[in-house]
């Protein structure tokens, strides 16, 4: 299974929230990272800042998709088209292999924690 399928089943699962919340809290570990120098940067400050600055933009997708799970709001993208939204985000700032490092972990979260029942569907 691709990792885009991967991505789309957890979002139709009863671990949609666990995902999103994990992606984001990675997605900031990893600008933490990029700002402190703690990443495997080069010392290319504008480039460090164009991978912090796509890594906040994609955290704030999600806290956005994540909040529109909560509550019945515009908000969000629809989930065939999120992933696409959050690759833009990081192409936008080369920070593709943060994405990447992100998505693998939080479905490395759910898959431990006994994950991806399928939902009755999106509140």
């Amino acid at each position: 299974m691709s990792a885009r399928d991967q991505v789309l089943a957890t979002l139709n699962s009863g671990s949609r929230e666990m995902f999103l919340v994990a992606l984001g809290h990675r997605l900031g570990i990893s600008a933490r990272d990029v700002f402190t120098g703690d990443g495997d940067g080069d010392g290319d400050g504008e480039r460090e800042l164009r991978e912090a600055q796509a890594c906040n933009e994609m955290m704030i997708a999600i806290w956005s998709h994540l909040w529109a799970t909560k509550e019945p709001r515009e908000g969000g993208y629809p989930d065939p088209d999120f992933l696409s939204a959050l690759l833009r985000k990081a192409d936008a700032g080369d920070a593709r292999s943060h994405l990447r490092n992100a998505i693998e972990s939080a479905l490395r979260a759910v898959r431990d924690a006994g994950g991806n029942e399928p939902s009755s569907g999106r509140p």
